[in-house]
């Protein structure tokens, strides 16, 4: 017994983790990036600009067949798994990976789906856009997945995939992963369209929205300790853990072929979040 609360004393959710939060938020504090942020919004702006140009040229409906006609040309696997980057469990469970490296990026990516939620459901529930199962005839569109109906406008994947990338954007400054994230969320917002799940327009403002909203969090985040606390920390971990679990226990947001994927990233995930956070804390070497 005296053994086994000794190693209990020893895990880094016990021993380190209050440090952890103080080291992060002064990080937070002395790295903050006005340039990557200034950046995400440039790059935003140019999403609702074409945006804009696309519904005054071709209207709401405009470059969908464009698009999705080349659907076939790759596995409907692949465009499945794509799509399903941008589900908000994947990239909750996502988080997992550097919860314990990045606790500065777990708050302000709850700030973000705090926001993100409000914004796009207001959205969705103000427009009640038909998709293209509804507003097109059978057969004049290629479909993956389950055919969804209403809430069209703005694109949620686009919006979880894009503030997903922004996040990473700000918190790694490496100019090739930066790049390589962000044309990931442009692949993940262009499958939502190769799945006939939404408009072009729909990704294209849910991905500004996406960018807007975390450049918003970051700022609101510097505003409030409330996210270094461990109470808080240990409750967003929560969240994580179940969004990993939901997958594990088969959610797969109408794209079953994505299932074994992301079971696979859901598991690894919870085995980092345990090894990380359950076994003893690492000692800095002896110089």
């Amino acid at each position: 017994m005296q053994n086994l609360l000794s190693q209990i004393k020893a895990c880094f959710i016990v021993a380190d983790l209050p440090a952890r939060l103080d080291a992060s938020r002064q990080r937070f504090d002395d790295q903050y990036d006005s340039q990557a942020l200034k950046r995400l919004m440039q790059l935003a702006l140019v999403f609702l600009g074409v945006a804009l140009l696309l519904w005054l040229v071709a209207g709401y409906h405009g470059a969908f067949h464009l698009l999705n006609q080349m659907t076939p040309l790759l596995p409907a696997t692949f465009w499945q798994i794509v799509t399903f980057m941008g589900d908000t469990t994947f990239v909750l469970t996502l988080a997992l990976f550097v919860a314990r490296r990045k606790p500065e990026l777990l708050w302000v990516l709850f700030i973000t789906a705090i926001y993100g939620t409000l914004a796009t459901h207001g959205l969705k529930t103000l427009f009640d856009a038909e998709r293209p199962p509804v507003a097109l005839p059978a057969g004049d569109y290629n479909l993956v997945g389950n055919a969804l109906r209403n809430g069209s406008f703005p694109s949620g994947h686009s919006f979880t995939a894009f503030a997903f990338v922004s996040l990473a954007y700000y918190f790694f400054n490496n100019r090739p992963l930066r790049w390589g994230l962000l044309l990931l969320g442009g692949l993940v917002g262009l499958s939502r369209v190769m799945v006939a799940a939404h408009w072009p327009v729909d990704v294209l403002v849910g991905g500004a929205l996406g960018m807007l909203i975390t450049v918003a969090a970051v700022k609101t985040a510097r505003l409030s300790l409330t996210g270094f606390r461990w109470p808080m920390h240990l409750f967003i971990l929560f969240l994580l853990v179940v969004a990993a679990l939901m997958i594990m226990f088969g959610h797969s947001g109408g794209y079953p072929q994505a299932q074994l994927f992301a079971k696979v990233i859901a598991f690894a995930a919870l085995l980092v979040f345990v090894s990380e956070y359950f076994l003893p804390a690492r000692k800095p070497p002896v110089s």
